[in-house]
């Protein structure tokens, strides 16, 4: 069984360098999956995050 990374919305949030709010907005617009565990408490698995991070890559023009 291969091993999943579970972050939390303040993991994410430190690791991406942005705010707490940023990560919800993100998750709310379903741009970054995440599994809702409780009333208000998401984990986002680290696959998730780095799919998001290579989907939203900015090409560089020439």
């Amino acid at each position: 069984m291969s091993s999943y990374r579970i972050l939390t919305p303040e993991q994410v949030a430190k690791i991406m360098q942005v705010g707490l709010k940023t990560v919800y907005r993100w998750i709310a617009a379903g741009k970054l999956p995440a599994s809702q565990v409780g009333y208000k408490t998401y984990r986002i698995f680290e696959q998730d995050l780095l799919l998001f991070l290579r989907q939203n890559r900015v090409k560089r023009g020439k």
